[in-house]
């Protein structure tokens, strides 16, 4: 790490404030930006870990906002199948097209969303029990072959009309499970390095900042620009998945 980390805690602050106050969006963020100051495979040892510790705080402060039935009976079942079929498929069918189209996917529903909403259509329908399985194991899928299908699984979250409160438990519970298992495959792949450990201690001091501030924004923001908030940060991921 040189002196490129200063641009990485900035980067890091908005993401993680992102993060603290949604849910979601500090991987994807932080790797759309930080990757233009540090290759990809030395990025992901520092921000995984570092997510991993937002979300263990959003889950133990906030776990009676968290919602265990769509959790556990949706979820992760519906994820956990998408990602086995999208690892398998990795083996045979992975190329830049697919993930452009992924991409333009998640971009066409943001605009709708956004729309929508602009257009004070706050009456938004609900997406179907079958519907929501179907966009959860699609979520999964992409997950399994480009590690970016967190955009199907908010959009489907947002479709429920959840309270924000359990709209970001239960993300930060989904994201902790994924981070726990990132985590000890970078130990066990030897990804993770001395190196790796200093940038995370270095930068935990920001990760408290944006905690502070991602709480205080979760407080003082209402449900309907939160909703537009949602989507804007979607469309980000979307032309981040098609263009990054």
């Amino acid at each position: 790490m040189d002196h490129n980390l200063i641009w990485l805690a900035l980067i890091v602050l908005i993401s993680y404030t992102t993060q603290a106050m949604s849910g979601f969006g500090s991987t994807i963020l932080a790797l759309t930006l930080g990757i233009n100051l540090y290759p990809i495979e030395v990025l992901l040892p520092v921000l995984v870990p570092l997510d991993l510790l937002v979300n263990l705080y959003l889950v133990a402060c906030h776990h009676r906002h968290l919602n265990r039935p769509l959790l556990f009976s949706s979820i992760l079942p519906a994820m956990g199948i998408g990602l086995l079929a999208g690892i398998f498929v990795f083996q045979f069918i992975h190329g830049v097209l697919l993930k452009k189209i992924f991409g333009i996917l998640v971009i066409l529903l943001s605009v709708r969303e956004l729309y929508r909403l602009f257009r004070k259509d706050r009456n938004q329908k609900v997406l179907s029990p079958k519907g929501s399985i179907a966009c959860m194991t699609l979520a999964g899928l992409m997950h399994g072959i480009y590690a970016s299908g967190g955009p199907l699984l908010i959009y489907a979250l947002s479709r429920q009309n959840i309270p924000k409160s359990v709209f970001r438990s239960t993300l930060a519970a989904v994201w902790l499970i994924l981070s726990i298992i990132l985590t000890a495959s970078y130990f066990i792949t030897g990804t993770f390095s001395w190196e790796s450990l200093r940038a995370i201690a270095t930068l935990i001091p920001v990760i408290l900042c944006g905690l502070v501030l991602g709480e205080w924004l979760h407080r003082g923001i209402a449900e309907y620009p939160f909703k537009i908030f949602v989507f804007v940060v979607l469309l980000v991921a979307g032309f981040s998945i098609c263009f990054g």
